[in-house]
Order: structure tokens, then C-alpha cells, then sequence
């Protein structure tokens, strides 16, 4: 794929979804892949540099981290940028309203710029996949195509699948909000988490209801976010996948350990 990046410094301004600080965001032009800057360090975005994934996908190095780096990450994935300096002012990206569509806007704002080189796939050949429980993840030989399927005990969520095929991002899937329960909402908070975050950056679902008076962006809101969530950590492989990838129940445990395999497996040998 053509690698790209943009034409002027971003400068985006936003809540942090856990520790509820203000936070100042500013992707820069770049040549060299995708690069996170905190405290003067630069971090490159690789998998072997994400360091948790309990709650969100963190990037990390030599004792600094940045949290929640996934909605920009598939933000960046769904506009084509290949390579970008992304200095953030706190340990967190801000949540913004939960989803991709204003890191996308705000991309799109400044312009996107050709660096007239070319970005080579990472060709899958033999299937790769990850469990847990009744949870899995799965990467096979086949051109690029996402299936994934979700099922919550809550009524308001239920059984989804979605079937993604690299079009239509902007539209489909950057607007896709993140998700959770009520009851997940109020454990993390007494933790000292999700300090940032409401109704204005997430829909919250208590049993068989959404919470948010607008309520839902789609109808399949819920796994549309999953899809989200797993085009942006599997960006942090910095290249595009040839491959099909299937999940089911997965999170961003299983996203990241799938991506550190196929790193191992085949970044830098098996790539066209």
C-alpha cells in the first residue's frame, strides 16, 4: 500500500477516559512508521511494545506508558496513515466521544499527504490463533476480511457479528462508540478508573437498556466498536495484513497476542 501521513501538525484536545485529566494530542508528519512521544521518549508502535491490555491497549517503554492508544491507532488505520509522530501531553488519549470519527476528522481536516513509497503487506500463509475459554482469535491465508462476532448476557447487547472487508471505514466503523455495564461502570470508578469517562463517551447498558438518552449510533453498535478496537491494535504491526481474521468473544488481550504472533511469525521474512 502507498504509505502516507499528514500534511501539517494535528493539535487535538481531550478528557482522558481513566485518570480524567485534560489532555493535549499532536500528530506531527513523519517518514519512519508510527511513533507515540511522551516525556521526550519516543516509542515506536510495534506489538513487543504494548505492555497491558486489561482494560485498553498500552504502549510502552523504559517505565513510560500511554493508555487507551487503540481508537487513534484504528483511526489511522482507516485513513491509510503509515507513519506519523503522535506526541501526547499525559499517560492517556483522550476518549473523546468514545469512538474513532474525531481523530478522523481532525485528520481529515489537515490533510492527508502521499509519501510516494510503498508500504509491503504481511502475507499470512498458515493459520494462527489464539483461546481463552470460549474465546478466540484466528488469523488465516486469504485476502484482508474481518468476521466478528460478540454475545453478552445483557439483552441490550446480545449476539452480533460483522462482516468487514477494508471498505467504508469512515462511515461503518469510526463512529462506533465503546461500550460497557453499568455494573462494570461503578467497579472501575471505586478502583479509581474510568474517572473520565460517561455518557458523553461511552453507551453504558444496564440489562436490557441503554442508558444514553440518543441512544445507539447502529443497531450493531456494539460489535461494530469490537471491529474498531481490533483494526486499531492490529495496526501496531505497522503494516497492512493479508489475511482473514475471525473472533469471537476476543479482546485486546487476544487482538495484541495475535499481532505479537504474526510479528514473530512472519514480519520481515514472509512480506510483499
Amino acid at each position: 500500500m502507498e504509505r502516507k501521513s499528514v500534511v501539517q501538525p494535528v493539535i487535538i484536545k481531550g478528557i482522558g477516559l481513566h485518570r480524567g485529566n485534560l489532555i493535549k494530542l499532536t500528530i506531527r508528519p513523519h517518514n519512519k512508521g508510527i511513533i507515540f512521544v511522551r516525556k521526550g521518549l519516543k516509542i515506536p508502535v510495534k506489538p513487543d511494545n504494548i505492555v497491558d491490555t486489561r482494560l485498553n491497549t498500552t504502549l510502552g517503554l523504559r517505565g513510560v506508558s500511554i493508555s487507551t492508544i487503540e481508537h487513534l491507532m484504528s483511526a489511522l488505520f482507516g485513513l491509510g496513515i503509515t507513519d506519523c509522530e503522535v506526541e501526547v501531553s499525559g499517560d492517556e488519549i483522550p476518549a473523546m466521544d468514545g469512538s474513532a470519527l474525531p481523530f478522523v476528522e481532525h485528520i481529515e481536516q489537515a490533510g492527508i499527504i502521499s509519501l510516494e513509497s510503498e508500504l509491503s503487506s504481511i502475507v499470512i500463509e498458515s493459520s494462527l490463533n489464539v483461546r481463552r475459554g470460549d474465546s478466540w482469535i484466528e488469523a488465516s491465508p486469504g485476502n484482508f476480511r474481518v468476521s466478528y462476532e460478540i454475545d453478552f448476557p445483557e439483552v441490550a447487547i446480545g449476539r452480533q457479528c460483522l462482516e468487514y472487508t477494508g471498505n467504508g471505514y469512515v462511515h461503518e466503523i469510526a463512529p462506533a462508540r465503546t461500550f460497557g455495564r453499568l455494573t462494570d461502570v461503578e467497579k472501575m470508578r471505586a478502583q479509581g478508573l474510568a474517572l473520565g469517562g460517561g455518557l458523553h463517551n461511552a453507551v453504558v447498558v444496564d440489562a436490557e437498556k441503554v442508558l444514553n438518552p440518543e441512544g445507539l449510533r447502529f443497531a450493531d453498535e456494539f460489535v461494530r466498536h469490537k471491529v474498531l478496537d481490533i483494526l486499531g491494535d492490529l495496526w501496531t504491526l505497522g503494516a497492512p495484513l493479508e489475511a482473514e481474521i475471525r473472533a469471537y468473544k476476543a479482546n485486546h488481550e487476544l487482538h495484541i497476542e495475535l499481532a505479537k504472533m504474526i510479528q514473530s511469525e512472519y514480519l520481515g521474512s514472509n512480506s510483499k
